[in-house]
């Protein structure tokens, strides 16, 4: 791990050389966050991303000698597809963590309408405990976080009103990999969090978070919007 500073006071950097190396540190640091939340309130309630870039670090978790029935996982944001399409974020969390005997918290059963996808996301967030133990981000080269993408429901998911934990976003332009609307985990949910990780890769990315949390609440970013209104320094892990 390299000891280059970064010059933010409201992160820390975890940078590496490689992807590998950054897989067994965020793995271990995830694992951490979630046996010092059973031990301290019996229960671990951590939120993932989807995307590549966590898929080795879950490969990694998911082998972890953990208490695995006291660790509830809902992602941070999925896309309106039933669960075993493979765009699914809940898909990809049972995928890596189904056998472990951890419980799987999806925002929605099946995406019918968008106003019933967005009470479901809505009622089932409010039946867990609050804060969450871990809120753990990725980020696409745009700037984007958990599905807050440029669109009609961009200031939504970024300026909801307290207490509004979820909402339906339909992204200007469709992404092409990901043409389908999806749900989310507002700005006020994703900070209202013990602990904050981001797991990026590529100098491009880099960039693009610094240039972000320079920009702070001000940002055109999501992500900017996000680390400028964090509770908790964020720990942000980036490999080349």
């Amino acid at each position: 791990m390299s000891a280059l500073k970064e010059p933010h006071t409201a992160v820390e950097w975890r940078l590496f050389d490689d992807a590998e190396a950054m897989a067994l540190r965020a793995a271990d640091h995830v694992q951490s966050v979630i046996g010092s939340a059973i031990e301290a309130r019996g229960a671990a309630v951590i939120a993932l991303p989807g995307g590549r870039t966590p898929v080795p670090i879950f490969d990694k978790l998911a082998a972890g000698d953990l208490d695995w029935p006291l660790v509830t996982f809902l992602p941070t944001d999925d896309r309106l597809v039933p669960i075993d399409d493979p765009l699914s974020n809940a898909g990809l969390i049972r995928a890596h963590f189904g056998r472990t005997g951890a419980r799987l918290l999806t925002l929605f059963d099946a995406p019918v309408d968008l106003e019933g996808v967005a009470r479901s996301a809505e009622s089932r967030l409010r039946s867990l405990h609050w804060p969450l133990d871990l809120v753990w981000l990725g980020m696409g080269e745009d700037g984007h976080t958990a599905s807050i993408l440029p669109g009609p429901d961009f200031e939504v998911a970024l300026a909801a009103a307290a207490g509004r934990r979820a909402c339906v976003v339909t992204p200007d332009p469709l992404p092409a990999e990901a043409p389908v609307a999806r749900v989310t985990l507002t700005r006020g949910a994703l900070v209202a969090t013990r602990s904050l990780m981001l797991t990026i890769t590529g100098e491009k990315k880099r960039s693009v978070v610094r240039q972000a949390m320079e920009e702070g609440a001000l940002s055109s970013l999501a992500i900017g919007r996000v680390l400028a209104s964090a509770r908790v320094p964020a720990e942000i892990y980036w490999s080349r």
